[in-house]
Parts: structure tokens; sequence; C-alpha cells
């Protein structure tokens, strides 16, 4: 931002400079400019290269929707899946916790790791959304029964649909 300030507002950076005492003045536009990004939600990020130009992106784009769109125009909207797929995790243990100084920060009880899940979501070329479908890993104590129930994890059951499989559950 200070380069563009410099190439293209020279006359305002000028004057904003000549306000300031000459040891903090610069540190003043730092400042003002910070105050400017954080009002104005501005984020700071490395800068990358395309690997390709956006123009080719937009030819192959182009291309892959015309190829699908012939191979797939037999299928009906509600034969056309759209699936995403995220991770989370649940039951988490403090990051810290409190004790006495010199004192044993041990936890005598208790999980130290997280449990992880992954919600898959669905919805047809029609608009429908299909149910939300949980899977977690493991086999569960009782057939029928997926997780000791939390208060958090008995609303996601009630609402989701469940079946078996070998080495994990979805709901």
């Amino acid at each position: 931002m200070i380069t563009w300030i410099k190439i293209n507002q020279r006359a305002w950076l000028m004057s904003y400079l000549a306000t300031k005492k000459s040891d903090v003045a610069y540190d003043s536009l730092l400042r003002l400019l910070r105050r400017f990004c954080q009002r104005y939600v501005f984020c700071q990020q490395r800068q990358t290269k395309n690997k390709l130009k956006q123009a080719l992106l937009t030819k192959v784009h182009d291309e892959f929707a015309r190829d699908f769109h012939r191979e797939y125009q037999s299928y009906e909207n509600d034969c056309v899946f759209n699936v995403d797929e995220t991770g989370m995790y649940y039951n988490l243990p403090p990051t810290y916790i409190w004790a006495v100084r010199g004192g044993n920060a041990k936890i005598s009880t208790g999980e130290k790791h997280s449990m992880r899940m992954t919600a898959v979501l669905t919805a047809r070329a029609d608009g429908q959304k299909l149910p939300l479908l949980l899977i977690t890993k493991g086999v569960p104590e009782y057939p029928g029964r997926a997780l000791k129930a939390t208060s958090s994890l008995r609303f996601l059951v009630a609402i989701t649909t469940q079946c078996r499989r070998m080495r994990g559950w979805m709901w």
C-alpha cells in the first residue's frame, strides 16, 4: 500500500509527512494504514503467481462444462448429486489448564485426544438437500447405537440416517 501511495498519491504523502515529527512520521503512516486495513477488513497475504493464465483456465473450464453436459445430458436432475465432505473435531480437550506453579499439571482422568467426525453434505441438481451423513472411526459397543449419547450428539443422531460399515459408523 505504501508503494501505491508513493507512486499515485505523492502530494498527499508529502503533506501528511510534513504534519508529523520526522522521527515518527513513517510509523504514524504505518499505523494509519494498519487501522485502515482493520476497518475495511483487508488482510496480509503472500504474493503468489498463477501457474496458468486466466484465459487458459477459463478455456479449460468451458471445455469441461461442455463435455460434462454432453456426456451426462441423459441423466435427470434428481440423479445428479453434488457431495461435499468436511472434517470436524468434538470433545476437544483443553489446550491449557490451571495448575499451581511448581505443581503437577497432569490430568488424572479424561481424554487426551479429541474425536474426529466427517460430515457429508449432499444436494441433488434439482435443489433437494439430502440428510446429513456423519462418519466416525471405530465400531460401536452396541449394534444400533453409535456413540454414548452426549447432549451435542443426540440431536445429530436424531436427524440423520444410520448404516453400518466394517471399520466405521455412518449416521
